[in-house]
């Protein structure tokens, strides 16, 4: 985020059935002006086989935003488990 851009703080709201879904697939497609993830699962009944079963659209900001957030959430987990792992 450059310095000329406001921070904006919203309030988010996480119901308490949100569904969480575990998915082994992930594709990636980027347009102009937006990127588009796509996630599924591989057949265990059916080598070779996969199903796509979410396709999640955001803009290039957004895109960017995640991909950030994502790299300091690995980075911090890492650290936690290698100090997991010198005790």
């Amino acid at each position: 985020m450059s310095q000329d851009q406001k921070q904006e703080t919203i309030n988010v709201h996480l119901p308490q059935d949100l569904e969480y879904c575990y998915r082994d697939i992930a594709n990636i497609f980027v347009g102009t002006g937006e990127v588009t993830f796509e996630f599924g699962n591989h057949h265990k009944s059916a080598p070779g086989n996969a199903t796509i079963s979410n396709r999640v659209v955001m803009s290039l900001a957004n895109a960017y935003d995640l991909q950030q957030r994502l790299e300091q959430a690995l980075m911090e987990a890492q650290e936690a488990m290698a100090r997991e792992m010198s005790k």
